[in-house]
């Protein structure tokens, strides 16, 4: 069963927004942002094992499967037409999702990802490798030790109240005090298997969608370029580069990417409103 968190709906008939984390997270994720957007309508999904949506660590967590996820959770809101907006490993989901319905998805927005990722990685240093590399360490802390410690880390200078409050449903609090991520490393490891299978490049061609994309460069790497490419190559990707811009941007500049969903939304309004009446 997967949870979906509706911030609020809008009387105003409009495209709603859908919102998909990335690996690890869950939709509170996104409540900075939403708290800055002027859109209507926005939901968030907890992606399968992630957040309240609990499943078995042995379930399918391929990028194919997690769109289809996507798609269904649409047609169950009778939403027939959805703006999405992906987060790295969501941004991936995305990207599957509109190319498998192209009829629902009117837009996307990926946000550090969809345009590279981990098996980019791989086609450089191999799939053990990047596997080893991008594996999560596990720990068992109390609040009054993780907190501290994340609010000293990359986003350190941005940290506040609502950063923690966004990040809380990650972790989940034992019967000893301890926090644990709430994803776990079985899971963790599956989803970036299905992401290590996937490759973006096919579905790209086949979106007839604007792709509204940015790359954050707080930490470019040669593999980040690959993304310049991909982009350079299709007309329907609008990329922005954020200097200083770290990955979990939606948390560091929440204002920030706000403001490019509203762009996105008021976009693509106006370009429907002319089609309609041309």
């Amino acid at each position: 069963m997967l949870t979906l968190r509706t911030w609020r709906e809008s009387s105003v008939k409009q495209v709603p927004i859908l919102l998909l984390h990335g690996l690890s997270q869950q939709g509170q994720f996104w409540a900075p942002v939403v708290a800055r957007l002027r859109a209507g309508t926005v939901a968030a999904l907890d992606q399968r094992g992630h957040g309240s949506s609990d499943v078995p660590a042995d379930f399918d967590f391929t990028i194919t499967r997690c769109a289809h996820d996507v798609a269904e959770t649409c047609a169950a809101l009778g939403w027939d037409t959805v703006q999405l907006v992906g987060h790295s490993w969501g941004a991936s989901v995305a990207v599957c999702a509109a190319a498998r319905y192209p009829t629902t998805f009117s837009a996307l927005t990926l946000i550090d990802g969809g345009l590279w990722g981990p098996r980019d990685m791989a086609e450089e240093i191999g799939r053990g490798e990047t596997l080893e590399r991008l594996r999560p360490p596990t720990f068992a802390m109390s609040p009054e030790e993780l907190w501290p410690l994340l609010a000293s880390g990359a986003m350190g200078e941005c940290w506040t109240a609502e950063t923690q409050d966004a990040l809380a449903p990650t972790f989940r609090l034992g019967d000893d005090g301890l926090l644990r991520s709430t994803l776990g490393l079985e899971r963790h490891l599956r989803v970036l298997e299905g992401m290590l299978d996937y490759s973006s490049d096919a579905d790209l061609e086949r979106i007839n969608r604007p792709i509204w994309a940015v790359l954050c460069e707080g930490s470019a790497n040669a593999i980040q370029e690959r993304a310049l490419i991909r982009a350079a190559s299709n007309p329907q990707i609008r990329l922005q580069r954020w200097q200083g811009a770290i990955h979990d941007v939606p948390l560091q500049w929440p204002a920030m990417v706000a403001g490019l969903i509203d762009t996105m939304v008021e976009t693509e309004c106006t370009a429907s409103q002319k089609g309609a009446s041309s």
